[in-house]
């Protein structure tokens, strides 16, 4: 386990302290995380050469030969196998944090109020890395972090996590304050024209200025927003202007920001459950859901996963035992997670505490050695669990096995002159450093995973 971040007094440089506490602590709070990322294994063999494409042989077609022969009669021959070689891009992760000048000096001779604030912008950096890095294992590979519902008087703008299929928890759960955020309206074929700017300028960031009502109980929050520098509001008056029904994406994941057209299938992001689980068809409106692996899925019956229409009823013991059923008898598959929202597993708890036929639900032990929470539905032994970040009624059955995280090199530093993490700016007395990682999120086996939707979290 990495070491935690608490007080920097002792350390003997901000370098040391960036190298041997604050990346392996950023590297443990997403990868280690017992929720989920932490069955989930990291590979390094599928890239060739150390380059940028993650390649996958499967079989497409099987080849069996079964069956009975009659006496003096020839073996039961097999029908040709046939396989496919499938390739994914590695992506690129990143992570920036900036000290001034005055702040690392004093924190270099042991000032103890620079200190505090180096641990403190140390801390929201792990956090906000945490929190990115979730939204993308459970997003679909179309960067969407929030959706507009409402402007009011022309400066402050709702938000809400009702308005799209892949809303989390909470609205602003992915808009902090001071994030840099692009805006557009995609279109059902995945194009965004509409180049959001301010006034019709070439700046088309905006910044979460501050946060002025939330509504946890209706999922709602009221923000302003701000241009790029933090010195002008939005307005309803503006040329491109951010409108109802507009997304928000973080900075950077459609490449550099600009009115030109933009695809979902150009987006930087990792993939997430949301589109690596999918049978290209059933609740999939957007994102990059139809195809996987560079193939279109409805062309290909071995990358359609299984999903099931929970129809606006809860998560039960009866709809469940029947997914179960038809992953195991119609897939031959073997989960071992149940991955849900935060909510509908609250739920299920509150249904099981009267009614508790042959369900087991409690800490159970797991191939690995894991002791978590899971649940016993007759036969199968689920391990259960939910994450903010889960898109609203929705749940993933999932063989971890069938997952990885393929990169060709870990997260690690990118180093100036003499090795130095921190770097002086060009521009200012700020020094800054930089991370970086060549990874993506992949699947092997989509057509045994499982993915359930309209699920009742009422």
């Amino acid at each position: 386990m990495a070491t935690s971040i608490s007080d920097i007094t002792n350390s003997t440089s901000l370098d040391g302290l960036l190298k041997k506490v604050y990346l392996p602590t950023m590297q443990h709070v997403a990868y280690d995380d017992t929720k989920f990322s932490d069955m989930i294994k990291t590979r390094t063999d599928l890239i060739p050469g150390g380059g940028n494409h993650i390649v996958h042989l499967a079989n497409t077609q099987r080849a069996e030969g079964v069956g009975t022969i009659s006496e003096g009669g020839n073996w039961v021959s097999n029908v040709p196998v046939k396989g496919k070689q499938m390739v994914e891009n590695v992506k690129y992760l990143n992570t920036y944090v900036a000290l001034t000048g005055p702040v690392i000096k004093a924190a270099n001779s042991g000032m103890k109020s620079a200190v505090n604030v180096v641990t403190e912008t140390f801390k929201s950096n792990i956090r906000a890395f945490k929190n990115y890095f979730d939204r993308m294992l459970m997003g679909d590979a179309s960067g969407k972090i929030a959706r507009v519902s409402a402007i009011s008087s022309g400066t402050s703008i709702t938000v809400t996590n009702t308005s799209f299929a892949l809303a989390p928890y909470f609205a602003d759960m992915f808009m902090p304050i001071g994030a840099r955020l692009e805006a557009g309206t995609f279109d059902s074929s995945g194009v965004d024209s509409t180049g959001n700017a301010y006034s019709g300028s070439s700046d088309f960031i905006f910044i979460v200025g501050k946060t002025l009502s939330r509504d946890l109980a209706a999922g709602t929050s009221v923000m302003e927003i701000y241009d790029s520098d933090g010195s002008t509001k939005h307005t309803t008056g503006q040329t491109h202007d951010i409108a109802v029904g507009d997304f928000f994406f973080r900075e950077g994941v459609f490449g550099t920001a600009a009115a030109s057209a933009s695809l979902w299938s150009t987006c930087q992001e990792i993939n997430g459950l949301s589109n690596l689980i999918s049978d290209g068809l059933n609740n999939d409106t957007d994102g990059n859901y139809t195809s996987l692996w560079g193939l279109t899925r409805t062309s290909f019956n071995y990358l359609q996963s299984l999903t099931k229409d929970f129809a606006s009823t809860r998560l039960t013991e009866e709809n469940m035992t029947e997914l179960m059923m038809d992953l195991q008898f119609s897939r031959q598959a073997q989960p071992n997670l149940l991955l849900t929202t935060p909510k509908a597993e609250n739920k299920y708890f509150l249904s099981k505490a009267d009614d508790r036929r042959f369900n087991n639900v409690g800490p159970m032990n797991f191939v690995g050695g894991y002791t978590r929470m899971g649940i016993q539905l007759g036969e199968w032994q689920l391990i259960l669990t939910s994450l903010g970040a889960c898109p609203k009624n929705t749940l993933f059955v999932l063989d971890t096995n069938a997952f990885a995280f393929c990169q060709n090199s870990p997260l690690e530093w990118v180093l100036g002159d003499g090795g130095n993490v921190l770097v002086q700016s060009h521009t200012g007395d700020n020094k800054f450093a930089a991370a970086i990682q060549y990874v993506n999120f992949v699947c092997f086996d989509a057509y045994r995973q499982a993915k359930g939707y309209d699920i009742l979290e009422t």
